[in-house]
């Protein structure tokens, strides 16, 4: 008897794969989200720039398309174009080019915030950063009272509810003179119209020879209205002073607090005590 080779089957096992999610779900649109923001971050290029590069010839301003160059390669904003008539300002040449490279780099660009140090995480597109700046809750605001630092994401009302307790309110009634007794150290009042609005008087000692009054109508986000308008007299030793005008409306001051106008009364005239502040507001 001849025996036949028997045929051995031999199962070879293939390794198991890694199966991803069902295409379609959650987790798969997060593994592709989280890829392609891979992808976009790894095709990004960090750079610094000198901030001077990216301003206009003339006005210095933060250039923005439409940007044009002459053949010398200044590059001018497109209002400053229109004002010179296309003739470049630095060397006289024609300025009537479009600036397409600078204008490509521009668009793609990312920027801090100014304001990253008091607490803004924000990358904002170069030709809106001053848009953002604008309106940002981290930019710094400022106090009018004297000797008060700057602080952040707080209406001028309410930080100086929180920072000045000591500065008092008046109710006043619309149309009429009503008196306001200050001390003679007093930096502020505030004086209450009714029906919300709120008004501050400045008292602003930076003349070391007297002091300058002033209005504020405090505002916030959800509140814009038409400015009042306001007179202020104050009776003094020698006669009556007298200022009128429309208040300025403030949510929060981005710069240091500068009025439109102010009543100046000298040391040599003031008296606390003879001098009341009158104060009328009206629409």
């Amino acid at each position: 008897m001849i025996d036949h080779p028997v045929d051995r089957l031999v199962m070879i096992k293939k390794p198991r794969t890694e199966r991803g999610p069902p295409a379609g779900s959650s987790l798969a649109k997060k593994a592709k989200s989280a890829s392609e923001a891979k992808y976009a971050a790894a095709s990004k290029v960090t750079v610094t720039l000198d901030p001077k590069l990216l301003k206009c010839s003339v006005c210095c301003s933060g250039l923005t398309p439409p940007i044009f160059q002459c053949s010398s390669g200044h590059t001018t904003c497109s209002e400053c174009c229109e004002d010179l008539e296309y003739d470049c300002s630095l060397c006289g040449k024609p300025n009537d080019t479009r600036c397409r490279a600078v204008e490509q780099i521009i668009c793609g660009m990312t920027v801090p915030c100014s304001f990253r140090e008091h607490g803004c995480a924000d990358m904002i597109p170069f030709t809106e950063k001053l848009v953002h700046e604008e309106s940002c809750p981290h930019a710094p605001c400022y106090c009018p009272i004297a000797g008060c630092r700057s602080y952040a994401r707080q209406s001028l009302h309410d930080h100086i509810n929180l920072q000045h307790p000591t500065v008092q309110h008046t109710n006043v009634t619309g149309g009429n003179f009503c008196p306001l007794r200050m001390r003679d150290e007093e930096p502020a009042r505030f004086v209450s119209l009714g029906s919300g609005r709120t008004f501050l008087l400045v008292v602003d000692r930076s003349v070391p020879t007297g002091r300058g009054l002033s209005v504020i109508h405090l505002v916030n986000e959800q509140i814009r209205e038409d400015d009042f308008k306001y007179k202020i007299q104050v009776y003094t030793r020698t006669g009556i002073l007298c200022l009128s005008g429309e208040t300025q409306s403030v949510e929060r001051l981005t710069k240091a607090y500068q009025a439109g106008a102010s009543l100046f009364v000298s040391d040599a005239m003031w008296s606390p005590q003879d001098s009341p502040v009158y104060i009328e507001l009206r629409k």
